[in-house]
C-alpha cells in the first residue's frame, strides 16, 4: 500500500513541475539573454534577489499573449 502512495505522489508531483517549467521553456534564449542584458542597466544596481525577480518579469512580459474579447451587450 506505500509504494501505490509514493507511486501516485511521484506521478503528481513530475505533473505539478512540468506544468511550471512549461512557460519558461516557451521563451526563447535570444529572450532571456536580452531580459538579463536589461536587469543589468537598471539603476539603482540591483541586488541579486531583485535581478532575479527583475528578470522572471521581464520573461513573464514576453510571454503575455493577447486574450480574447468578449462581445458584450449590456
Amino acid at each position: 500500500m506505500k509504494q501505490r502512495f509514493m507511486t501516485i505522489g511521484a506521478g503528481a508531483a513530475f505533473v505539478a513541475a512540468s506544468v511550471l517549467t512549461t512557460p519558461v521553456m516557451a521563451v526563447s534564449q535570444q529572450v532571456r539573454d536580452e531580459c538579463a542584458r536589461k536587469a543589468e542597466l537598471v539603476r539603482p544596481a540591483l541586488r541579486a534577489d531583485e535581478k532575479e525577480a527583475w528578470i522572471a518579469n521581464c520573461l513573464a512580459d514576453a510571454t503575455v499573449t493577447p486574450t480574447r474579447k468578449r462581445n458584450r451587450n449590456y
